[in-house]
């Protein structure tokens, strides 16, 4: 992991146009907002991936003062307590896809979900939860698509005897479709 320029999203619409699925992405630059810029945010327990994740992003300084704080808070303290950003992701999360879900009337989302609209299968299925049924029935049409693409180029893949760097980035699409974007979801 490393640094990240940071967008100033204040909206899920605000992502409809850049490539992949919108929610992976705005949660993904989120994520690094919290990894980079944690100012403000009460932070006293990390899982593996966010405490890495901060090694790798802060500014050696403020690395080490928010390691010190944590070395303090976790004295003594029991295993399995919820990480901190892990929580805060959740909440945004669920926050933009209520948001989402509100705006289903709006031109821009009606325009996305019928021309370039790409989701992975997490962000997928919690959508369809929170949309009518006639709006669920295009998200499965979506999603469908879309896992359909990813397991004929994936079979392309498999059955090419020449690997190159370019089959990286098929892989990295089928994993963001199965599983969303990297330290999204556990």
């Amino acid at each position: 992991m490393r640094a990240n320029k940071v967008m100033d999203y204040k909206s899920i619409l605000h992502v409809l146009h850049e490539p992949g699925c919108p929610f992976c992405r705005f949660m993904k630059n989120h994520q690094a907002a919290l990894l980079q810029e944690p100012g403000g945010k009460e932070i006293h327990h990390l899982c593996n991936f966010h405490t890495w994740g901060l090694a790798a992003t802060q500014r050696a300084s403020s690395a080490a003062e928010l390691f010190l704080n944590l070395l303090q808070d976790q004295a003594g303290a029991p295993p399995g307590r919820a990480c901190d950003i892990c929580t805060l992701l959740q909440e945004e999360d669920d926050l933009r896809i209520r948001e989402f879900a509100s705006c289903l009337h709006d031109k821009p989302v009606a325009q996305w979900l019928h021309s370039q609209a790409v989701l992975c299968m997490i962000h997928g299925a919690k959508l369809k939860g929170n949309v009518p049924p006639a709006v669920a029935s295009v998200i499965c049409a979506i999603t469908d698509s879309y896992r359909n693409q990813l397991t004929e180029d994936l079979t392309r893949l498999r059955d090419v005897s020449e690997p190159g760097a370019a089959e990286w980035g098929l892989l990295g699409h089928a994993a963001g479709f199965l599983a969303s974007q990297r330290g999204l979801h556990a």
